[in-house]
């Protein structure tokens, strides 16, 4: 199968999330128009993505959920979950830990998380060990990990992003504030809550 784009695989990713809540209900049918409606977005688009992973609905009936879910499932599915480590420990890395590890849909196996602060440093969270900062090079390699979700303030974080891909991390998620560069060939998404609410704001003024 060719490679969807970036976008078409997030909003997969939104509609098997969303189609999880009809999936115990039999035979239970969906339109384009409805889970457009749900997740705000146009129902041109739905019908778009659902072509390009060869899947099409019923005029009268639109698309059986549990049918959607499974080829989904299948487009979405990775040979093996991702090896993943989380930078920083803190309230926000703790609720990411929460939330991805351990899932069942989640493709990330969260082998390490590491820190800056002492009281964080050798502790376990839910199973995670978290290492020193000092100790990326080592452990990252140890345990081939390739994705790094960035949860911390640090004033040396494009020295802590550079150990990072240097010991072989392929994607990186950011979750903080302030610029990073990253080399092309690392597939790189960023997340500013200060940002989208500042955006929010101004919209809804």
């Amino acid at each position: 199968m060719m490679k969807l784009p970036p976008k078409t695989v997030e909003r997969l990713s939104q509609y098997r999330r969303v189609l999880k809540k009809y999936e115990e209900l039999e035979g239970s049918h969906i339109f384009s128009h409805d889970l457009a409606r749900l997740l705000k977005i146009n129902p041109v688009q739905v019908r778009r993505d659902l072509m390009l992973i060869g899947f099409s609905g019923n005029y009268r009936n639109g698309y059986k959920v549990q049918n959607l879910i499974k080829l989904i499932d299948k487009t979405l599915s990775t040979p093996k979950s991702q090896n993943t480590a989380i930078i920083g420990m803190g309230k926000l890395g703790n609720a990411i830990l929460q939330h991805v590890y351990p899932s069942n849909v989640c493709p990330v196996s969260v082998k390490a998380a590491f820190d800056v602060n002492p009281k964080r440093i050798n502790k376990d969270f839910n199973g995670v060990h978290c290492y020193d900062i000092s100790k990326i090079p080592e452990i990252v390699k140890e345990n081939n990990i390739k994705i790094a979700i960035l949860t911390i303030s640090d004033d040396d974080i494009q020295a802590i992003v550079d150990a990072l891909i240097e010991a072989g991390v392929k994607g990186i998620v950011n979750y903080i504030a302030g610029p990073i560069r990253v080399p092309d060939e690392i597939y790189f998404k960023e997340y500013d809550i200060r940002t989208t609410l500042e955006e929010m704001s101004y919209f809804i003024d």
